[in-house]
């Protein structure tokens, strides 16, 4: 059988913000690294309006980079109807990242030929130069493709 991180997501995204966060964390972590998924590295926080989401990152040098510059404040535009993508610059820094990924949706990527954040509204295919950064709730998803050119914010959580 074929170990899934989606049921213990969706557990983790229901005890957020209680006692149980901390050690929660660490044991997605553990089943990550022991079952050879993407281990996350730190939650960071998505502002949308009053709306606040959490984003897990993942543990690789381009989440890294993407965490250093935080506080951020950008524009997402649509970008077809698969994702929706917002302009860094600099670019990040991706160092010995993985340099392809296959999105599916909720996954927030780093795509290096144009330097532009990627959030996944609808699975893509495997692709070239798109580096996974991490992972969003469904809520937030729905809240970013619905907010159009508001400005969304990523901040540090304050509790990592």
């Amino acid at each position: 059988m074929l170990w899934s991180a989606a049921p213990a997501a969706a557990l983790f995204n229901i005890i957020q913000g209680t006692a149980m966060h901390r050690v929660a964390r660490a044991a997605l972590i553990a089943a990550a690294v022991l079952f050879g998924t993407n281990a996350m590295s730190e939650t960071i926080q998505m502002k949308i309006g009053e709306a606040v989401y959490p984003i897990e990152l993942l543990e690789n040098d381009a989440a890294r980079s993407l965490s250093s510059r935080l506080p951020l404040a950008l524009q997402f535009e649509d970008f077809g109807s698969t994702e929706r993508i917002a302009y860094l610059n600099p670019k990040l820094s991706v160092g010995s990242s993985p340099m392809r990924t296959t999105p599916q949706t909720g996954d927030l990527a780093y795509y290096m030929p144009w330097g532009n954040l990627a959030a996944f509204v609808k699975p893509f295919r495997e692709s070239e130069g798109l580096v996974p950064l991490g992972k969003m709730p469904p809520e937030a998803i729905r809240t970013l493709k619905e907010c159009r050119d508001e400005v969304v914010r990523f901040e540090r959580t304050g509790s990592d």
